[in-house]
């Protein structure tokens, strides 16, 4: 009986070291990954430290030359002003008077008028067209208010001169 107890003990022994080299085993490796993810963070700290000195190397870069052009700017500027006197004295010399020429805008409704003469189909246009012009000018609200009317991407693209993506987009995100 004394035997079969100290085989006992004896297999009970050897499971427990079994499971102690287990765990040791288990142990070192997460040992080992820890100083792997030590490491790895060292080198991403280096390498943030590097990158953020270039920036700051080539922000002072930047800085040295604004200031560069800003100590040239009233330089230039003077020379622009005696080039506008002298423009302008030139001008006294001749004594024309100086007209704008603004070009008038029409009225949409007289341009229509216009156009009564036209095929059928494109006075439809210009009529769709006349309706959202009386509308904002909000080119959102034009897209979604013909989108609303029937017409399609492509003649709403047409009609308002945009591009079709862009006339998809606006209806996406109404």
């Amino acid at each position: 009986m004394i035997s079969v107890f100290l085989l006992f003990l004896f297999i009970l022994q050897i499971i427990s070291f079994y499971f102690l080299v287990l765990l040791y085993t288990k142990v070192s490796k997460f040992d080992e990954l820890e100083i792997k993810q030590q490491r790895l963070m060292e080198e991403m700290d280096n390498s943030l430290a590097a990158y953020l000195s270039e920036v700051k190397d080539e922000n002072d870069q930047l800085i040295q030359k604004l200031a560069s052009v800003e100590k040239m700017q009233p330089t230039i500027k003077t020379k622009s002003t005696t080039i506008d006197e002298v423009a302008s004295e030139e001008v006294k010399q001749e004594q024309e008077p100086r007209v704008d020429i603004v070009t008038p805008k029409m009225p949409l409704n007289l341009a229509l008028k216009s156009y009564a003469s036209m095929k059928p189909e494109v006075f439809e246009e210009a009529e769709a067209e006349e309706v959202i012009e009386e509308q904002p000018s909000d080119g959102r609200s034009r897209v979604i208010q013909l989108h609303e009317a029937g017409k399609s991407v492509e003649e709403i693209a047409r009609v308002l001169g945009k591009g079709q993506t862009e006339v998809e987009l606006i209806l996406k995100f109404k």
